[in-house]
């Protein structure tokens, strides 16, 4: 038979680990549901973006055309070629703003949708910490209630039956675990996508950066 010296001590411990996760389950809670907030906030800015993107798009599709229509009869209109050419670089500048902008619109809408999906798990995270902490809690203080009958010398049927108690009861706490650890897995598969994404973003505004009117860079 257990020490009853050490499963007395286990049962302490548990009951103040169980303790710990609980508040820190339940403050990882509030987090992620803050965080799944702002990242639906994030979500529709981004949209936003998008829709934006779209008309800067189609306005420098239109632009390109007035400027190919004026080329082709510069010469009956008698047009400067400077103020053409001119028009022809800011045509072209704004064609390829219009489509980095889009790119970058797009690549953060994705890092919304990601980080909602990522909040969401985070959610979950938390509700298994919470089912966790409850179990060993538990465990904690089955082992207690057996630790203080044997110290009491009660009936062996007891002791024996309050020691299946929390011999199951840890069966229950490790079950919770590989819930809890699967859950947390999938919270790292998420962050590494956010960060490829945020790279990628990165990257889009750095090409952003790099445009300029021809004749100016």
């Amino acid at each position: 038979m257990e020490d009853v010296n050490n499963i007395e001590k286990f049962g302490n411990e548990n009951t103040n680990i169980a303790l710990s996760e609980k508040e820190a389950a339940a403050e990882m809670k509030a987090l992620a549901n803050q965080e799944v907030k702002r990242a639906k906030a994030r979500l529709k800015l981004a949209e936003n973006e998008i829709a934006l993107a779209v008309i800067r798009e189609r306005l420098a599709e239109k632009t390109k055309k007035t400027v190919d229509s004026k080329d082709k009869v510069k010469e009956i209109l008698k047009m400067s070629e400077e103020n053409l050419k001119i028009d022809k670089i800011q045509a072209v500048y704004n064609e390829k703003v219009a489509k980095i902008q889009r790119q970058i619109a797009e690549v953060q809408r994705k890092i919304a949708d990601t980080e909602i999906e990522l909040s969401k798990v985070k959610v979950e995270y938390a509700k298994r910490k919470l089912s966790e902490a409850k179990e060993r809690g538990a465990l904690g203080k089955k082992q207690l209630t057996y630790a203080n009958l044997v110290n009491n010398n009660a009936l062996e049927e007891k002791i024996s039956k309050a020691r299946e108690a929390y011999l199951n009861q840890q069966k229950h706490v490790t079950k919770a675990e590989i819930e809890a650890l699967e859950i947390s897995k999938e919270v790292v598969k998420k962050q590494h996508k956010l960060a490829d994404l945020k790279k990628n973003h990165s990257e889009r505004l750095a090409e952003r950066g790099n445009i300029r009117p021809e004749g100016n860079q």
